[in-house]
């Protein structure tokens, strides 16, 4: 880019070049004769300065016609414009990441009663790898990702992280699995120094100084939707069902301040163990509450459950309406159109978020994968986040040391598919919230959104 100070530098250069042409014509005019000599200078100073008395002397108009005339200034002044530098480089593709690779650990549930969420993850991991060594890797290096499955069991994802740290070594812990697993497998990472980035929705409260959490918490899905449920649907009392693990108990902790608090009230409340199939005596409390809407906390084979026997027992979708924030779309497409028609879900993401990043995303996911691939989700949103935070903050640090991409974590903004994400002071993220209704051919219809949903948390690790 051209500066003023060049520009200057250009014009005094010029000007000296023509004073010097200026004087060697004059030279060249006069030749030897020695009477002319003492004129030129003469003529030249009165020239230059406009004081002089004009020379009535034959010699005289000598200077006038032989002296520079103007067409350096219109033949050399156009130079700089075409013999500059462009202003701007071509851009050019990142390098190819090569050397020791960056691993990336992602531990989900791919089989259980969570298993359904598994299959888009496992898709997204792909994308993961690409997406982040075509911009240039990590630090220069490529990444691998390494996938372990939990089984939605406790015991079996901390077996997992083991597997992950010791034997697959990972540089960072993706998770996007139960609280029940988080909290079993959380010490090893801290045994181990290990980043772990817990991607999934949960109840909030978590904090250590080697985790963030990006997944919705209640303060984001719950705290303005439900007071949003209740003017769009008139009900004030709620009956709350959950899996008996501490993410619904938690959940429903919180839910109940916010039910009160737009002026509902709670008529009931009912925990089951995860992998209950019969819900018939759960349905028949249900049905006897006397409730206008039903708040489910329950996850993928056993919300399939509890949604299909529902209807039998007269406390289907079209008799107490929902408001679900665990039901993604392979849970719903389970479950089938007639029983999910008009279910309302807060989530952080649905497929159908209207943007040209996360259209053209959506696109090369169902080409990659074929249409009837398990759909894009939020769990494999989130995990496809979380991946891209951990490598700005280690491209940021410039190191992949656990304190330092920790450092670089605070305060990290990104647009992804998802919208605008960013890491708050509590470790956790501030993200869009949006809720969709599903429709009688069981697609989403994105029905209200709120972007940049601050959570409710706090965490000093220190």
């Amino acid at each position: 880019m051209r500066t003023p100070s060049d520009s200057r530098s250009r014009s005094r250069l010029w000007f000296v070049a023509a004073s010097v042409a200026l004087l060697a014509l004059i030279a060249a005019a006069c030749g030897d004769d020695e009477e002319a000599t003492p004129a030129a200078p003469s003529d030249t100073a009165a020239t230059d300065t406009g004081a002089a008395e004009p020379i009535d002397s034959e010699e005289a108009p000598e200077p006038e016609t032989t002296e520079a005339p103007d067409e350096p200034e219109t033949t050399e002044a156009p130079e700089p414009e075409t013999t500059e530098a462009p202003d701007e480089p071509e851009p050019q593709e990142p390098a190819e990441p090569s050397g020791e690779p960056v691993r990336i650990g992602i531990l989900f549930s791919n089989s259980g009663p969570a298993g359904l969420f598994g299959p888009p993850t496992s898709n997204i991991a792909e994308f993961i790898e690409e997406d982040i060594n075509a911009a240039g890797g990590i630090n220069g290096r490529p990444v691998e990702t390494y996938l372990a499955d939990d089984a939605t069991d406790p015991a079996v994802g901390r077996q997992a992280m083991e597997q992950l740290i010791d034997s697959d070594n990972v540089d960072v812990v993706l998770g996007t699995h139960s609280s029940a697993t988080r909290q079993a497998a959380k010490p090893l990472a801290e045994d181990a120094d290990v980043l772990y980035i817990y991607a999934a929705l949960y109840e909030g409260g978590e904090c250590s100084s080697v985790m963030f959490n990006t997944g919705e918490v209640p303060s984001q899905q719950l705290a303005p939707v439900i007071p949003w449920m209740m003017e769009q649907t008139g009900g004030q009392t709620w009956f709350l069902l959950g899996n008996d693990y501490v993410w619904p108990r938690r959940s429903f902790e919180l839910a109940r301040q916010y039910i009160e608090a737009a002026g509902g009230e709670v008529v009931g409340e009912e925990y089951v163990p995860l992998g209950t199939q019969d819900f018939s005596s759960v349905a028949q409390i249900i049905a006897g509450s006397g409730a206008d809407l039903i708040f489910p906390a329950l996850v993928g084979g056993d919300a399939i459950a509890f949604e299909t026997q529902a209807v039998d027992f007269g406390i289907g979708q079209d008799a107490i309406p929902r408001l679900a924030n665990i039901y993604e779309e392979n849970v719903l497409g389970a479950m089938g159109p007639a029983v999910t028609a008009g279910m309302r879900v807060t989530l952080g993401y649905f497929k159908e978020v209207d943007s040209a990043l996360n259209n053209e995303f959506v696109s090369r996911y169902f080409e990659r994968f074929g249409a009837d691939a398990p759909p894009h989700m939020t769990f494999s949103s989130h995990i496809y986040d979380a991946a891209l935070l951990y490598a700005a903050a280690a491209n940021a640090a410039g190191t992949t040391d656990t304190a330092a991409v920790a450092a670089a974590m605070e305060g990290l903004s990104l647009t992804t598919p998802t919208g605008d994400i960013a890491i708050t002071g509590s470790r956790h993220l501030s993200q869009p919230i949006y809720v969709a209704e599903i429709q009688a051919d069981g697609s989403q219809l994105i029905v209200q959104s709120f972007s940049s949903v601050e959570p409710d948390e706090t965490c000093d690790p220190a």
